[in-house]
Order: structure tokens, then sequence, then C-alpha cells
């Protein structure tokens, strides 16, 4: 679901989620389970609430930031959560635990 996402977004927008990376931004997942991931994006004082879920054959995300609001697009904090939840994955696959399922 998420990789898919991901292909979805357009490059400035994933390129600044790449650069939010380098910078420190912060993910904080409050709910994780197989069919929907929901959190905050955290950087500097700003804090965007981010909901990615799978419905069917779709997957719909959303932000509360003015982007994503306004333009109705998938927007650099999207993008961001979606690969924080891909690290987290990848890095529990790693330590050969499962990754905890919240809220």
């Amino acid at each position: 679901m998420l990789r898919r996402l991901l292909g979805k977004v357009e490059d400035g927008r994933f390129g600044r989620a790449l650069a939010g990376i380098q910078a420190g931004w912060q993910w904080e997942c409050v709910v994780r389970c197989t069919e929907r991931v929901e959190g905050l994006v955290l950087y500097g004082d700003k804090r965007y609430r981010v909901a990615i879920e799978q419905r069917g054959a779709r997957c719909v995300a959303r932000c509360s930031c003015d982007d994503a609001v306004a333009r109705g697009v998938l927007c650099k904090h999207i993008a961001f959560a979606a690969m924080a939840e891909l690290a987290a994955a990848a890095a529990a696959r790693s330590a050969h635990r499962p990754l905890p399922e919240l809220g």
C-alpha cells in the first residue's frame, strides 16, 4: 500500500519529503494496523496529522496541511509518513521482530 502510494507522489513533493528525513523531521505513529496508519509529522513548531488507509483496491491519504486540504494533492507530509513507516517495517524485519500494531 505505502510503496504504491509513493509512486503517485509528484517528484517535487517526493524530494521535499526526502529532504525532511535529512532535516530531522519526526513521524509519531498513533495508529498502525494492516490497512491503516495515522499519526503526526513533526518539525520545528509545525505539526501535521496524516492518515493513510487501504479501502478495497484504493489507497486514500489525508493530511491537515494546506497543500493537501486546499489542492487535494499527495503532499510531502504524506510521502514522509509513508517513507517513515516503510523504514520502520524494514528495521523491524532486520531485527527479526514484528512491527507492533498501535491504536
